[in-house]
């Protein structure tokens, strides 16, 4: 299917699609000049999308799919287990700072209150 059948397919838009491409994330075949995608790479972009819904940055998702070459191997497994769980360190320090902001926030909310009592 050429881009615009494949854009529907998947519910996208153009510029995800082409961004997807030029970050190599998605390799479709080209027919004539134009962009011919295939069921693999329908699949690809509905891996891809997963990993974003998991809020996965690009620059991981990348990494993922570099490993890829190592399909189903304990390699690849431990590879994407390392990404993961350096994400989820990223995660839980960005918590961490969140929640600090949060108790300060809190704070000063309950010293204005007292202030107006």
């Amino acid at each position: 299917m050429y881009i615009g059948e494949f854009i529907k397919e998947v519910a996208s838009t153009r510029e995800t699609v082409r961004y997807y491409i030029e970050e190599q994330l998605l390799t479709p075949q080209k027919r004539e000049g134009k962009y011919y995608f295939t069921s693999e790479d329908l699949a690809d972009f509905m891996a891809v999308r997963e990993l974003r819904s998991l809020g996965l940055p690009i620059r991981l998702i990348k990494e993922i799919n570099q490993n890829r070459k190592a399909c189903g191997t304990k390699t690849q497994w431990q590879a994407n287990l390392q990404i993961i769980e350096q994400e989820l360190n990223r995660v839980q320090t960005e918590i961490n700072t969140l929640t600090q902001r949060q108790n300060q926030l809190l704070d000063l909310q309950n010293q204005l209150r007292k202030k107006l009592s």
